[in-house]
């Protein structure tokens, strides 16, 4: 902490940085093994802050620790976060494909896995955003679209629309690193983060949890009545259906999220009538600890009241869903 003599004040960082100044601050080994437990936007989050962190002194590093409740062994060193920091952070913890994509987002150059994303998208989807903005910025997509795409995108527009993107795509200049991150980084949260126009993803989620705790009639009648006039909707919304049996959907580090807060005895009641497969992706997302004791609790005949079975179920799946809408996890992503 900062001496009563000191006139330095201690540097306000968010929570995020100080997750990064922790990671830059930790044995490059253990830091890319913790790395490796994070997901692609997280991850470039970390990356941004780090290079952006600057000198940090110990002391605020040691009172950081604190927090996180961890002890700091203070070799007197103050902490510098810059961009080499955190290209060697990331080196190691993920493919250098992916270390050199993230660390150009970070220094500004064009996100090309970004666009590959956007290029699966349909050309109607894409055409139907941009039908309202300035052909400058429609020259600037199409140019960065596969070239495939961006003729069929093309053709949604009217023919002097159409017409007036390419005469600028051939004529404009360099386009700059800050207004190229802008426009990407509104795709990214109005187009490709968006499930439809004036719908929100924490709508669908409110609306996913409900339609869960329904019968499979009921659900099925609903979805339905979504799909005759919300089609692009009622698909999202089946996405994010979730039940016990989807555990397998999950990727391991949400399914390790999941069970760091599901009661010991809830879960041994919910996998007594589990099948194998969902075992099998439950069990290895357990500590050593805490598995032995699963194993040998569902080892033993089944006692259990069926309804028992099945809320303790329902409660799990409830709990994804609480997770999902906090933005902690996602639905799919499981290992092939």
């Amino acid at each position: 902490m900062t001496s009563p003599t000191s006139n330095t004040q201690l540097r306000t960082l968010t929570r995020a940085e100080k997750v990064a100044a922790v990671l830059l601050s930790l044995d490059k080994e253990i830091a890319q093994r913790l790395l490796k437990h994070f997901d692609q936007v997280e991850i470039r989050r970390i990356a941004k802050l780090a290079a952006g962190l600057g000198s940090i002194p110990a002391t605020d590093i040691e009172t950081i620790f604190e927090e996180f409740g961890d002890h700091l062994a203070n070799n007197g060193v103050d902490l510098i976060g810059t961009a080499g920091q955190a290209e060697e952070l990331l080196s190691g913890a993920i493919p250098p494909e992916q270390v050199s994509e993230i660390m150009s987002e970070v220094l500004g150059a064009s996100n090309q896995q970004f666009w590959s994303r956007l290029s699966s998208m349909s050309e109607a989807t894409i055409a139907a955003y941009l039908v309202n903005e300035h052909p400058q910025t429609i020259a600037i997509v199409a140019s960065k679209l596969e070239s495939a795409l961006a003729a069929k995108m093309l053709a949604q527009f009217p023919a002097q629309t159409r017409n007036e993107v390419v005469r600028r795509m051939l004529t404009a200049g360099p386009v700059s690193n800050v207004a190229l991150r802008l426009i990407e980084t509104t795709l990214q949260e109005e187009l490709m983060g968006a499930t439809s126009p004036g719908v929100s993803k924490g709508a669908n989620t409110r609306v996913a949890a409900i339609i869960n705790q329904m019968d499979g009639a009921q659900a099925e009648g609903i979805l339905q009545a979504i799909a005759g006039t919300e089609p692009t909707i009622a698909d999202e919304l089946k996405k994010m259906l979730f039940t016990f049996e989807d555990i397998p959907k999950l990727s391991r580090r949400a399914r390790m999220v999941l069970f760091d807060q599901i009661p010991t005895d809830r879960l041994i009641l919910a996998l007594r009538g589990a099948d194998a497969v969902v075992r099998e992706a439950i069990l290895p997302c357990l500590s050593a600890r805490m598995r032995r004791m699963v194993e040998a609790e569902i080892a033993t005949p089944n006692v259990a009241p069926r309804r028992d079975v099945v809320r303790a179920q329902r409660q799990i799946a409830d709990a994804v869903l609480r997770l999902v809408e906090q933005g902690t996890i996602e639905i799919g992503g499981a290992e092939e």
